[in-house]
């Protein structure tokens, strides 16, 4: 009898378990009237806390108009890199940002909207460095730092096998671990250096000229069964990329356009 009750709670707490990591489905999130919204502060100026310890950010900025215009509050989320898409699928979360860089590996595991804004790939050193062209880093004299989970962790890998790779948990720390000279640079979305080297004030920061690798879009992730919340965020993304919210929101906090112009997507 003792076995059979002890079978019976176990079974239990699994259901209870997979109840807990259900995604909530857009009727849901509507009747709650809150989405929980992923984000990662320690990747400005996608998300940040201000000086009164508010979340900001041009993600901030989207995902609020989304709420706004589905009538319903953001709860927000802080996400690691490595953690955006098992907070998706264990239900912590209705959707992630986070710069969530749209991938064949990760669309195994959970899907995505229509792209929200593009990346390219830059080079952030120091003066005292010479280097002058990403290739030039492909040599064992040089340490790449990034970070876990990130998408130039896999180009680094096939494109500049030779360097060595340190890996670690923010961005804060990566630029931190080239201020000490345990690391020679750092490969990222170069609109993002300007708002990271900020907090490094003085280092002698200096990015190589040109962008490289294929154009990255970032979109918004969520689970691979939920249909009309896809959908919902496909039509109501395609707006605010027509009516010039988008555009006006990178501007504002990246200072520039996007490294690759995004047209508006009507598909889905």
């Amino acid at each position: 009898m003792k076995r059979a009750i002890t079978l019976a709670a176990t079974a239990l707490l699994a259901v209870a378990w997979m109840a807990s990591a259900q995604a909530r489905t857009l009727d849901q999130i509507i009747s709650d009237g809150t989405i929980r919204v992923g984000v990662n502060p320690n990747y400005p100026p996608t998300a940040l806390y201000n000086d009164k310890n508010q979340l900001v950010g041009f993600e901030v900025d989207i995902a609020n108009k989304l709420a706004d215009m589905l009538g319903v509050k953001v709860d927000y989320v802080t996400v690691t890199p490595n953690a955006r898409i098992p907070f998706v699928t264990s239900g912590k979360i209705d959707v992630v940002m986070g710069a969530m860089t749209r991938t064949v590996d990760r669309a195994k595991l959970i899907d995505f909207t229509v792209p929200i804004n593009t990346e390219g790939f830059g080079v952030l050193t120091t003066e005292g460095q010479s280097y002058k062209k990403v290739q030039e880093l492909n040599t064992a004299d040089v340490t790449l730092v990034e970070v876990r989970g990130t998408t130039p962790v896999p180009w680094i890998k096939e494109n500049l096998p030779k360097a060595k790779l340190l890996l670690l948990s923010q961005w804060t720390d990566a630029l931190r671990a080239i201020e000490q000279g345990r690391a020679t640079a750092t490969i990222a979305d170069f609109t993002s250096f300007g708002e990271w080297t900020k907090q490094f004030p003085n280092v002698k920061w200096r990015i190589l000229k040109d962008t490289f690798g294929p154009a990255y879009y970032d979109c918004i992730g969520l689970t691979h069964d939920n249909t009309a919340l896809r959908s919902w965020l496909n039509v109501a993304l395609f707006q605010l990329k027509t009516d010039g919210f988008v555009d006006a929101a990178w501007r504002k906090w990246y200072g520039m356009d996007m490294v690759v112009p995004l047209r508006a997507q009507p598909w889905f």
